[in-house]
């Protein structure tokens, strides 16, 4: 697949990414249906300290090895294996040190200090994942990076249904942990001739961290910053109201499905033509405006059906609905911001991601902080709005700037 053009890929990658994200949903949708509010709530919040953890455990190491290997193949092998021993020794040094931080991190958002224990534990299976599903988007065979997706998901949501009429008291943490094992064991047993037994691998390794680490901190303020309504709202009230607005954030998934897909596809062509201007804004404008036209169709499909699904689920959540229509402008911004995110970071301008993401994370935690106790969901909306807009207001105009000097 390496010839075919960035539309393609991004619609394979958007297979891939609609089975995974879609496995989310009805990962949620299970639990929505089995689990009181409260316990939906705590699953919901697991889900949100899991992603924060692993990008800890990675620093983003994933990026840069996409960029690499798709820049020179001839040393993959090489830049696979560093990335995948370097991340899990940080991976088990985080886990370590987040162990230890756990109860009292439980105590502050007011959750069972079970959950975090069970986010801790899918640290180095999700590490491993990760390494072999960028491998493949570096060497752009977005088929296996589709089907790899693909098993996980239909892995983690059997155990779920499994394990959840079993009685099993941590049912969804468990189901979760177990699937990126058999997606492991998979991506072990697929990759095990391209590991490479040379003596290079930290010095490679190295290289990676350099370029990964501004990536891994504009990533970690950007993913911090999205998700931590639920997180503050948990804290001033309880699992149960983070849960009911997690229910919004699910409806809403299909603009980051979208973003993500064209994203991923991009990387590998910006940091391919590094040294041709005019195509690399091509590149992004065709991602802007692919994402736009879905953007919009999915947001029909939202306000046509999105009401009725609820209804089938678990009615007892149907009053997502009055605030469903902001919530989606934000993860509108959302998503183009994540594409602009992508996009610095390929043409190795990842100080222009950090930059927005900073201001991103700042607005995100005041104006939380501020608004939540006292508008709650629409004070966590309001917030999300205003942070995401001026992000993307920073990284547009550096961006801007930047191509219209090389013009």
């Amino acid at each position: 697949m390496k010839n075919d053009s960035l539309y393609k890929g991004g619609l394979v990658l958007l297979a891939g990414f609609i089975v995974l994200k879609l496995g989310g949903v009805a990962f949620r949708i299970i639990c929505m249906n089995m689990l009181s509010v409260e316990s939906y709530g705590q699953v919901a919040l697991f889900l949100i300290l899991f992603n924060w953890f692993v990008l800890f455990a990675t620093f983003n190491v994933t990026l840069g090895m996409t960029k690499f290997v798709s820049q020179d193949p001839k040393k993959k092998r090489a830049y696979y294996t560093a990335a995948l021993l370097g991340s899990l020794v940080i991976a088990l040094v985080i886990s370590g040190a987040l162990t230890i931080a756990a109860p009292a991190l439980s105590a502050l958002i007011n959750i069972d200090p079970g959950v975090v224990y069970w986010a801790i534990l899918a640290i180095p299976f999700a590490v491993v994942y990760n390494m072999g599903i960028f491998y493949f988007r570096g060497i752009y065979d977005m088929r296996s990076s589709t089907l790899t997706d693909a098993g996980m998901t239909i892995a983690r949501i059997t155990m779920l249904v499994f394990l959840l009429y079993a009685g099993f008291q941590y049912a969804p943490f468990l189901a979760f942990v177990l699937s990126f094992v058999i997606a492991d064991i998979f991506l072990v047993i697929r990759n095990r001739k391209v590991m490479d037994r040379g003596s290079e691998i930290s010095a490679t390794f190295k290289t990676m961290l350099v370029y990964s680490f501004p990536i891994f901190l504009s990533e970690f303020l950007r993913q911090f910053s999205m998700n931590l309504d639920r997180v503050v709202i948990s804290g001033f009230y309880s699992a149960t109201e983070a849960g009911f607005y997690d229910v919004g954030v699910a409806l809403c998934i299909g603009y980051l499905i979208i973003a993500n897909s064209y994203s991923n596809a991009l990387l590998p062509k910006a940091s391919s033509s590094q040294s041709d201007a005019r195509k690399r804004r091509k590149e992004l404008l065709r991602a802007l405006k692919a994402s736009a036209a879905l953007f919009a169709l999915y947001t029909a499909l939202l306000l046509l059906l999105g009401q009725a699904v609820i209804n089938i689920i678990n009615p007892a959540y149907i009053e997502v609905f009055e605030f469903i229509l902001p919530l989606s402008a934000a993860y509108m911004l959302l998503g183009f911001l994540t594409i602009l995110f992508f996009f610095a970071n390929s043409i190795g301008k990842q100080k222009y991601a950090v930059y927005a993401g900073a201001v991103f994370a700042f607005l995100s935690v005041t104006l939380n902080v501020y608004l939540v106790p006292i508008e709650m969901y629409t004070g966590a909306i309001n917030a999300l709005i205003a942070s995401s807009a001026a992000s993307i207001a920073v990284i547009g105009a550096l961006i801007w700037n930047l191509e219209r000097s090389r013009s």
